[in-house]
């Protein structure tokens, strides 16, 4: 596949709208107004057809401004990515929430329209967080660049982060750690493989190389933290002992045999060309977001760290929705619009990027100390005051760093906590804070408080991950299956229609 370089753009003025019963509320760089009636809500969207329209959380909301049958929705997994407004050249799109955290809507469109002056400074049009982050990317490649292998091999080696609660579920003088920008920081680190063939099964597994292998691992009980993760299904991962077999990255493997398994390759690919596509692109993000206000820095952020999971994306599971009802509950698939994307054969930078990031939080995280931590999520880890003073830690990109003090911790499951901050945190807060990822506190500690009675697995990321432990039998993958598909809808919302 060769990507080319961003060529040239048509930039749009920008608005954010806030849906309601028979309302809308219009922000555009001319001020806001409210709407009231459907005709006048529909006419109001038809006039914003020239402009990038932004909702700040869920897409669907819309129907209740001017009805359901005058929408139809663009859906990836049954949850709508846009929608687009009957007789006009309207396309809405969902800012994913990252900015709820701020006070008011008028606050959300200020850093909105911050990140559109800085993107277009960088000669990208603001889109969706994803065409943003796309596009961002290409702007700053100075030629085509050729990512090339085998997509199967490529996505059969993409598993999401580790995620993981210990067993005691309350702690004292607890510290929060993570990887300051792990991902992005982790795409210009060292060069990938850009053209990938396949070698010798006993080519040396150099954990500074991109390479992939297909292995049979045997993992011990012995072993404090199994490594490797294990695909149960296309949404749920599990770290094993015992026997297991896979395909994951040179780096992982290399870290399986550090922590003492047995790495038994069957397949192996390594890099034929290298290329180093990610470096300007960090230097242009990391400078963004130093230039622009805390609150625009959120969204720059969120636009880089969805770049990596855009290369494993595929064209499966799209469809047209539309609804047969004003309200919006009796949702249709117009058809299936599965198709080739550009990253089709990209999965492997995916698969890497990953990779690398497990691999430190294994080696550092993990391993890093002889303390079980609280709490493991992705790129960060909860441990205590002690354990956190015995490792090395910064404040700059790619370093450790402390996040939070914690003098007292609960723990209900993966993603899922609440925590005393002690005095001066800054934040307005009943006695905790609570944590849920991908959800507002209050939601958070609705979850935590009214729990689901099996909640044990996380909930938010590429993969659901189950507790670590030997192969699943039918009965316990299928109670598993349903609580993944319970906490998802209560982050994601519930799936306009299933999509197969």
């Amino acid at each position: 596949m060769i990507i080319k370089p961003l060529g040239k753009s048509r930039f749009k003025p920008i608005a954010l709208i806030v849906p309601g019963w028979k309302t809308l509320k219009i922000i555009t760089i001319n001020g806001e107004k409210i709407v009231t009636g459907s005709e006048r809500c529909y006419q109001s969207l038809r006039s914003l057809e020239n402009h990038s329209v932004f909702v700040a959380n869920k897409l669907k909301n819309l129907v209740q401004s001017t009805g359901a049958e005058c929408w139809q929705a663009e859906v990836w997994k049954g949850r709508a990515t846009s929608m687009r407004l009957d007789g006009t050249r309207l396309k809405v799109t969902s800012l994913r929430r990252v900015l709820d955290s701020l006070p008011s809507d008028s606050a959300r469109f200020d850093a909105l329209l911050e990140v559109s002056l800085w993107l277009s400074d960088q000669g990208v049009p603001v889109n969706s967080i994803s065409g943003m982050a796309w596009n961002l990317w290409r702007s700053t490649l100075s030629k085509p660049l050729d990512l090339a292998f085998d997509s199967k091999i490529g996505r059969s080696a993409f598993y999401g982060g580790r995620q993981e609660a210990a067993e005691a579920k309350t702690f004292k003088n607890q510290v929060s750690i993570d990887i300051s920008s792990a991902y992005p920081f982790s795409m210009a680190e060292r060069p990938y493989g850009g053209v990938m063939r396949e070698v010798s099964k006993n080519t040396e597994l150099d954990p500074t190389r991109s390479g992939l292998a297909r292995a049979t691992v045997r993992v011990p009980s012995s072993c404090q933290f199994p490594p490797l993760p294990v695909r149960i299904n296309d949404e749920m991962i599990q770290w094993q002992y015992g026997l297991i077999e896979g395909t994951w990255p040179w780096s992982e493997l290399a870290a399986a045999k550090a922590v003492g398994c047995e790495v038994t390759v069957t397949r192996c690919w390594a890099p034929l060309v290298e290329v180093d596509p990610f470096t300007k692109w960090w230097d242009v993000v990391y400078n963004g977001r130093a230039d622009v206000s805390p609150e625009a820095a959120k969204l720059i952020k969120a636009v880089s760290n969805s770049l990596w999971g855009m290369f494993g994306m595929t064209g499966d599971d799209r469809a047209i929705v539309r609804w047969a009802d004003s309200a919006g509950d009796d949702p249709h698939l117009v058809q299936k619009v599965a198709k080739k994307m550009p990253q089709a054969n990209t999965a492997h930078i995916a698969a890497e990027t990953t990779g690398r990031v497990r691999t430190r939080m294994l080696l550092e995280g993990l391993y890093g100390d002889n303390e079980v931590p609280a709490h493991i999520d992705t790129d960060g880890i909860i441990i205590s005051k002690d354990s956190a003073s015995r490792r090395k830690l910064g404040d700059g990109p790619g370093e450790w760093r402390m996040k939070q003090e914690m003098p007292f911790l609960d723990v209900m499951a993966p993603q899922l906590y609440r925590y005393k901050c002690g005095d001066g945190c800054g934040t307005k807060h009943s006695i905790y804070h609570y944590v849920a990822s991908g959800v507002s506190p209050e939601w958070a500690a609705e979850l935590f408080n009214n729990r689901h009675p099996g909640i044990n697995i996380s909930f938010s990321g590429r993969d659901a991950v189950i507790p670590t432990g030997p192969a699943l039998d039918l009965p316990d993958l299928a109670r598993y299956e349903i609580e993944a598909k319970f906490l998802r809808n209560i982050v994601y919302g519930q799936p306009l229609i299933g999509v197969k």
